[in-house]
């Protein structure tokens, strides 16, 4: 197939395909007046790229492209989150965007560049962050949604993804690619679900059209998952949609202390209060929640009704009417006929009976009540990964590998292979210092295989897993690694596997290490290092070495033990 090419306004040519369809724009392509250099992410609607604009300042653009395929609705959409994002940009927790415009084919939004950033999701996941540190962040957001609710916006896709935290610890919503703009003609069809399931509303989650309280819901369930490690539901991420809508509709959260013993009786309250089926019953405004998230920080009373345990049970039975219709008359007739045994017969052998029943009966109730081992056995994972990862820090890689083990095995047996592969990527780097490679290779397989693990976590055991294989030689199992799951796409990651493997030069990736976020440098530090060392650059490679250990804080974050026992192998 040929190219031809189309000119936009402003003279700039575009290319396109036969068919009509704009090419992928890559470095070096003009949209308006910036210069894109490289592609950041891709997402349902748009392709956000680094650019350069004419003053040389760089920005991230969001590019829409028109072409077959394309609804206008998909085209509405974009127009709207433009049109949103324009009436936020002045909020300092709102994601900054300096521009929208259109340029031929091409609608764009061009906003704060987010390289040095992070998500919430994956400060969560690597991240030690203390109670107050979330919910000040949650705080922040939620004044957000108001300066947005205020504005006539519902954001409607509240998750920690599209929360980015800054290089300064600033948090920053992001992403109005599904907000409803009250004052504009709706675009989505009655019945249609807009958002992400786990994090929806029950209103969402029924196809109903949503309002400012929905908003709340969501960031009530981010901050629920932020501070217990879990979200409110017995379903997780690796749940099925259809069971996961069902429990938003109709399960009711779990006391978040259940989880997290530090949460106090007040800022459970509040919690509870924002994840209220009804929306009524939730907060008036974002405001009140930020408001009441404050006070129960200080320590003072809260709006919020701080349920007793009879309100617990007043609330369940009134949650529960046509059950507890059915139960109560099943548990008078079952307690009429206990009653009756009891006084016919008095035999030694029934009563012995009779006691271990109720015995059972009242360790299922309790369990019932406590919601299984899902309750009790997910903080324990966690747990565990809190203690593996102190031993971890002493230096201790025995106790650190046991301590990640049995997180695993206990996140495994609940079926949370989310939270086993974080254990697992923790335990294999134990397993490397504690020179049992194959048995590290085993772990890091598994986790390239979990299709329920984070991206940042497969992204980090896949470039590891190559380097133990490269320096092994083994270059045919390097290529099936790569061939199992794809790799990471642009970004450091992405630039310290391909001088892993030779696809660019240990200069190329020297040049970029400056310019990564911090937590990055020291991998690729590692990646460079572990290339010259096969290229034969000894002295290159143990300068390397020390590199990585130098930009690791503290000196016992990975990879820094591991470069400097390759270091110490390199001086023999």
């Amino acid at each position: 197939m040929t190219d031809a090419t189309n000119h936009s306004k402003n003279g700039t040519d575009i290319p396109v395909l036969e068919s009509g369809s704009p090419k992928y724009p890559g470095k070096g392509f003009r949209i308006g007046e910036y210069i894109i250099s490289e592609s950041l992410g891709h997402g349902a609607m748009a392709t956000v790229y680094l650019a350069t604009d004419a003053t040389g300042h760089e920005i991230a653009l969001k590019v829409f492209s028109e072409g077959p395929g394309v609804s206008e609705t998909m085209l509405e959409r974009f127009r709207r989150e433009a049109e949103a994002s324009k009436k936020l940009r002045r909020h300092p927790h709102i994601m900054t965007i300096y521009a929208t415009g259109k340029d031929g084919p091409y609608h764009y939004i061009a906003m704060e560049s987010v390289r040095k950033s992070k998500t919430l999701e994956d400060a969560m996941e690597n991240t030690p962050m203390s109670l107050n540190m979330v919910v000040q962040i949650i705080i922040k957001i939620a004044r957000a949604l108001q300066y947005a609710h205020m504005h006539h916006i519902i954001h409607r896709d509240v998750k920690p993804t599209n929360i980015m935290i800054d290089e300064f610890g600033e948090p920053l919503l992001s992403d109005f690619g599904v907000a409803e703009l009250i004052d504009w003609p709706s675009v989505t069809m009655t019945g249609a679900l807009t958002g992400t399931p786990l994090y929806m509303s029950p209103e969402q989650a029924r196809g109903e059209r949503v309002g400012l309280a929905s908003d709340i819901y969501s960031l009530g369930v981010v901050l629920y998952e932020a501070i217990t490690g879990v979200l409110p539901y017995n379903t997780q991420h690796c749940s099925p949609v259809k069971d996961v809508l069902e429990a938003v509709k109709n399960e009711q959260p779990k006391r978040p202390r259940l989880f997290r013993k530090e949460i106090t009786p007040e800022l459970e309250a509040v919690i509870l209060k924002a994840l209220e089926k009804n929306p009524r019953d939730r907060y008036a405004d974002a405001e009140a929640f930020a408001v009441d998230l404050e006070r129960a920080l200080a320590g003072r009373r809260v709006s919020a009704h701080h349920f007793s345990p009879l309100d617990h049970l007043r609330h369940l039975a009134r949650r529960h009417q046509r059950t507890m219709l059915i139960v109560v008359p099943l548990i008078i007739v079952a307690w009429s006929v206990a009653l009756y045994y009891r006084h016919k017969l008095l035999s030694i052998r029934y009563d012995d009976l009779l006691t271990r029943a109720r015995l059972k009966n009242a360790l299922y109730v309790l369990a019932q009540a406590d919601g299984g081992s899902i309750a009790s056995d997910t903080p324990r994972a966690w747990h565990e990964i809190r203690l593996a990862r102190k031993a971890m820090t002493a230096g201790d890689w025995a106790t650190s590998r046991d301590g990640f083990r049995s997180a695993r095995d206990l996140s495994a047996t609940l079926g949370d292979t989310r939270t086993a592969a974080i254990a697992q990527l923790d335990e294999a780097r134990c397993e490397i210092l504690l020179n049992n490679r194959a048995r590290a290779k085993q772990l890091y397989h598994s986790i390239l295989r979990n299709s329920d693990a984070s991206i940042a976590i497969v992204s980090l055991a896949q470039m590891e897993y190559l380097s133990l294989l490269l320096l092994e030689g083994d270059r045919k199992g390097a290529l099936e690694i790569l061939m199992l799951r794809d790799p990471p796409a642009d970004g450091p990651i992405r630039a310290a596997m391909n001088c892993l493997g030779g696809d660019t030069s240990v200069n190329e990736l020297a040049s970029e290490i400056d310019r990564m976020p911090d937590q990055f440098k020291n991998d690729a530090c590692l990646a460079a290092a572990i290339r010259c060392y096969l290229d034969g650059e000894t002295k290159r490679a143990a300068a390397f070495f020390r590199r990585c250990m130098q930009s690791s804080t503290p000196p016992s974050e990975w990879p820094a033990p591991f470069a400097k026992l390759l270091l110490n192998d390199l001086n023999r």
